[in-house]
């Protein structure tokens, strides 16, 4: 018979903050590694794929590795290690910069990897085992919203050092966080608590639901791949686009986005716990999808919005271009919250009681996806042109939609029947 189980909140105060501070640098730095690789250590777009593939890499190689520690119980000490090894991978950022070199950014970026494998794998399996499946998407809402709100403190903070201090003290300082959010977790004397966690999950369980956590991993790491195309080269496209406008005005089209992330990210998980899962992984795909594709062609549709409407000349090109785009990013952030919830919600149930080994499979093979999208995104940037790599994105998401709707569907079917969810 089942175990009726309530949320235990209490051992998820630690997690919550120190994802806030360990996702300082979430933003900013992903932001100015493009520019600074290709502005200032005269990066070629291969190489700018390399250092954003290197970072899935070392996520996908250790992920299983994290799995397994967390498995005996070390989840707190996996998440522990994590965090101070991106701390350190923040410290060989600008010792890239220092020495203009390339390849010791692409290094750096294989290392920000296995720290990022034990930190998320442990923090997955920490609140998967800690709430119930009821309250599962719920609970990583809002370890969504702590980590939208450290990386909007984080951009905020970044930037003006930027503008008063030079920029290798941004990397010092998000490198400080993570030790201090690393510190934070293993500290937490609530932690020493027996946690409320469900009955493990049994084999035959996992066996009858094994074709479609398959399909469903394979739908999310072919769904990875596509995003992971343009993900490097969003501001540079940008800039390539609209040249001349200053980066604190570039970063503000993620605000909207952020802000919703970081006050919405509980109740989209509540939501998600209360809607068809199938529904929702649909939608943010087909959103994804359109939202990539207006921003393939964004220059010619700002010119499209100048003729229809020319009192918008008043905000210029650029203006138009960044408000459309904030709008852009700021529904994908609704959707993509919802469909991450959801996913990580099934693999935590699905694995109940072994949720470190499901996220280690589930992590490792997006980091694996992840690995190969931007290279082909860089070789798509250099050899065809710009736009090249958002209009392939754009319509691949498409072709992934009916994958993750027969996958959901399966999986709901099955868990159904065997009262998993």
């Amino acid at each position: 018979m089942a175990l009726t189980l309530g949320p235990n909140w209490a051992t998820l105060r630690s997690i919550y903050r120190s994802a806030f501070l360990c996702s300082f640098g979430f933003f900013l730095v992903s932001f100015l590694l493009p520019i600074i690789a290709i502005g200032d250590l005269g990066a070629q777009g291969i190489e700018v794929g390399l250092i954003f593939s290197f970072q899935p890499l070392g996520f996908a190689l250790f992920s299983p590795v994290a799995g397994r520690a967390t498995r005996v119980g070390r989840r707190r000490e996996a998440i522990f290690f994590g965090a101070t090894i991106r701390g350190v991978a923040y410290l060989g950022m600008a010792l890239s910069i220092v020495f203009r070199s390339v390849d010791l950014l692409i290094a750096t970026s294989l290392v920000w990897g296995l720290g990022a494998a034990f930190y998320l794998v442990g923090m997955d399996a920490e609140i998967s085992e800690s709430i119930t499946g009821d309250r599962r998407s719920e609970a990583f809402g809002r370890r969504e919203s702590s980590n939208s709100l450290g990386s909007l403190v984080g951009a905020v903070v970044g930037l003006n050092m930027i503008r008063f201090l030079d920029i290798l003290w941004v990397f010092v300082f998000f490198a400080a966080m993570n030790l201090i959010g690393a510190i934070i977790v293993i500290s937490d004397k609530q932690s020493t608590r027996q946690p409320i966690v469900p009955p493990p999950s049994s084999k035959s369980l996992r066996s009858r639901l094994g074709r479609a956590l398959f399909a469903l991993i394979a739908a999310s790491a072919l769904s990875a791949f596509v995003v992971a195309l343009v993900t490097p080269f969003v501001e540079v496209y940008i800039l390539h686009l609209f040249p001349g406008i200053p980066l604190q005005l570039l970063a503000i089209v993620y605000l909207p986005g952020a802000i919703l992330s970081a006050t919405l990210g509980g109740y989209m998980g509540r939501v998600a716990d209360r809607s068809r899962k199938v529904v929702i992984v649909s939608l943010a795909e087909v959103v994804s999808s359109i939202c990539i594709l207006i921003l393939a062609f964004v220059g010619d549709l700002v010119q499209v919005m100048l003729t229809i409407f020319p009192p918008l000349a008043a905000l210029g090109a650029s203006g138009i271009a960044l408000g459309s785009i904030a709008v852009l990013f700021s529904i994908q952030s609704v959707t993509g919250l919802l469909a991450y919830t959801v996913m990580t919600s099934v693999f935590g149930t699905a694995y109940a009681g072994h949720a470190g080994e499901g996220f280690g499979i589930y992590e490792g093979a997006l980091g694996f996806a992840r690995f190969s999208g931007p290279l082909l995104g860089g070789l798509l940037w250099d050899l065809i042109g710009v736009s090249a790599p958002f209009i392939l994105v754009g319509l691949a998401g498409f072709l992934i939609v009916p994958i993750y709707y027969v996958a959901m569907r399966q999986y709901t079917l099955r868990s159904a029947t065997t009262q998993d969810i």
